[in-house]
């Protein structure tokens, strides 16, 4: 027995057992990732509230809540036969204007053309008693003239602006009649309807909420700390309730403002379009920010629970061991662990020490 232990004694003080399968590795610095899963809920990137343009009785309404429809469908209509009279008076008006313009104008072009075709005798007569007028003080014919051309300009103007009056007035009829018509600003659907058939609405009294679901977003309250971290236009990882893989969004807004009780700020990021989500959904946005400090790590299967304190073999420049007593620090991740104290990067460490590795081993 005493002679069996001398042998192991001699073969661990000479270093014999396999000093070749020995695994080295060099201490270093790792930069370390911090990963922060924020909470949000998806959005829309439009929801409009539509509202009547004037006063009447409701006719006509499409779907309800979750309806979708396309851009410019009919949703609700207003009673609008008065407004379709209105506009029926103001055509005719209209046609009698450009008549009266059509009269004035031709009525002008004679007055220049042809001054005298109203004079008896076809201006015959003129021909004897103008020179007679000149001559007592009583009349001037180029005067005359210029008045007449005059008076005539101005029945063509005042019938111009007779028919611009018209033309504006069936403008403003058009705009009431197309008010009538509530129609779908984008594709999307009825979130929120609050009128049904015959219901009597007044000018500026909502209808309904209309959301665009083809362009969805994620709104999440940023911590002010980490808003380094963000940059508009870049892209990153969310995660959403109702999907299995987390999807990639583009950050398109950051709010100005930070929020007092919260201390934080609102983002917004696009989804990918077409997604099948829906408004109000659970998500949350993944940000990665690195640490401020470097640690040093080596392999957790380098270090040793022997005692007290752990401990590792580093091996010195005569490549042999010494126990090394550490501080360690958190785990960095399955395969490494931080070293507070105790080591320097660079030194090289054992990685696979056996349970016969003692100080002084031949590497």
């Amino acid at each position: 027995m005493i002679y069996i232990l001398l042998t192991i004694a001699t073969i661990l003080s000479t270093g014999v057992f396999a000093s070749s399968h020995y695994e080295i590795k060099v201490v270093q610095n790792a930069e370390t990732f911090n990963k922060a899963l924020l909470g949000g809920r998806v959005i829309s990137s439009s929801v409009v509230s539509l509202s009547s343009q004037l006063s009447g009785d409701i006719v006509v309404v499409n779907g309800k809540e979750g309806t979708y429809f396309k851009k410019g469908d009919k949703i609700i209509a207003i009673e609008s036969d008065s407004i379709q009279a209105k506009r029926d008076g103001v055509i005719a008006e209209i046609s009698s204007a450009r008549e009266d313009l059509k009269n004035n104008r031709v009525r002008y072009s004679q007055a220049v053309i042809s001054p005298n075709s109203n004079q008896m005798f076809g201006g015959m007569f003129n021909s004897f008693t103008d020179p007679m007028n000149q001559m007592f003080g009583n009349s001037n014919p180029d005067f005359d003239k210029f008045a007449n051309r005059t008076s005539k300009i101005t029945g063509v103007r005042q019938s111009q602006n007779r028919l611009k009056q018209a033309e504006l007035k069936l403008k403003q009829v058009e705009e009431q009649l197309s008010n009538a018509t509530i129609k779908a600003p984008f594709d999307g659907v009825v979130v929120d309807k609050s009128v049904n058939i015959g219901d009597v609405v007044h000018t500026g009294q909502s209808l309904l909420k209309f959301s665009n679901l083809k362009q969805l977003q994620v709104e999440v309250d940023v911590p002010s700390r980490l808003m380094r971290e963000l940059k508009v236009g870049s892209a990153y990882r969310v995660k959403i309730d109702t999907l299995r893989a987390p999807v990639i969004a583009t950050l398109v807004q950051i709010y100005p403002i930070a929020d007092n009780d919260k201390h934080s700020i609102k983002i917004k990021l696009d989804l990918p379009q077409d997604l099948p989500v829906l408004p109000g959904v659970y998500a949350e946005l993944e940000l990665t920010s690195k640490s401020g400090k470097t640690p040093t790590v080596i392999p957790f299967s380098s270090v040793l629970w022997r005692s007290s304190l752990p401990s590792v073999f580093v091996v010195n420049k005569y490549n042999k061991t010494e126990l090394r007593f550490i501080r360690v620090g958190p785990r960095v991740d399955e395969r490494t662990i931080e070293v507070l104290s105790g080591l320097k990067v660079g030194q090289r460490i054992v990685a696979n020490p056996g349970v016969f590795t003692i100080s002084g081993s031949s590497i």
